[in-house]
């Protein structure tokens, strides 16, 4: 799934990163800690590509209340078509959700325990264009004193390198692929093939300290690296994700050999073992 998620950029680098008119009236700030009810930008497809704020949660038209916003915060993308809470929105009220990362929780045998918190972020992919563009669905609920944006982000299976994390990740679309989920025109099931998990060497992760944990905590430490126990890097490892581990076991406050392929701290650690994949957005067989 995707609980918790960043967004770094101003609103004129975030303009100028998804090449869309600016809408929130320079509203935009940055935000380490995203948490569902958060207020974020997204992008729409307006006269081209437009920038607004919307409510992370999406409240169906139909929703008595808003209350059930912070419960669809994500969408599997196996059931978005059909599920009655999305399936108007995915027909035509696409959207991208600009991230510059996500966090996930190392939990060994999905222990419900406070896991290890990871960071992941843009691995330098040509087709990725440097920023997360997770596939995104908006609606907006008029049955409050004002109409209320709201989104939802979509998941598919966990990117290549993540499923130690976690067996969800969002769908990360290419830059080539923006415009095409955006058009309200589309065929919506023509778009299945794009909500595939993403490819080897689009992400990189590092651990990072507890206090994301806390949603009222904020600022540019909470995506800073730190030193993974011994024992998390060892459980790990027991599951098949050695780069991880030999990133913890090689800072020198642990007493043991360094690993010949050590990354320092800060270093950009690609969890994948595969070499990179070619993003490119499938060709369309719509007939359109």
């Amino acid at each position: 799934m995707c609980g918790r998620y960043t967004q770094k950029l101003k609103t004129d680098d975030l303009v100028a990163a998804m090449s869309a008119r600016d809408e929130t009236g320079g509203a935009v700030r940055e935000n380490t800690n995203v948490a569902p009810t958060s207020t974020m930008p997204i992008v729409v497809a307006e006269a081209g590509r437009a920038l607004r704020m919307a409510t992370w949660g999406l409240v169906p038209s139909w929703a008595k209340d808003r209350s059930i916003g912070a419960r669809m915060i994500n969408a599997r993308a196996e059931t978005v078509a059909t599920r009655p809470a999305f399936r108007a929105a995915y027909a035509s009220r696409r959207c991208l959700v600009p991230a510059s990362g996500f966090y996930e929780w190392f939990r060994p045998g999905g222990a419900a325990r406070r896991g290890q918190p990871f960071y992941v972020y843009p691995a330098g992919h040509p087709a990725t264009g440097g920023i997360f563009a997770f596939a995104g669905l908006y609606e907006v609920w008029r049955k409050g004193d004002e109409p209320l944006v709201t989104f939802t982000i979509l998941t598919t299976g966990p990117a290549d390198g993540l499923a130690f994390l976690h067996d969800r990740s969002p769908v990360i679309l290419p830059v080539a692929a923006w415009d095409r989920w955006l058009d309200p025109a589309g065929d919506a099931a023509a778009l299945e093939p794009l909500l595939r998990p993403a490819p080897a060497g689009a992400v990189a992760a590092h651990p990072v300290g507890a206090d994301v944990g806390n949603v009222r905590n904020k600022g540019p430490h909470l995506t800073d690296p730190v030193e993974l126990d011994p024992v998390v890097a060892e459980a790990v490892e027991r599951i098949g994700a050695p780069s991880v581990a030999a990133l913890a076991l090689g800072f020198e406050a642990v007493d043991r050999p360094l690993p010949a392929a050590v990354r320092r701290p800060g270093d950009a650690v690609d969890l994948s073992s595969f070499a990179s994949a070619d993003l490119a957005v499938p060709a369309d067989r719509s007939g359109a």
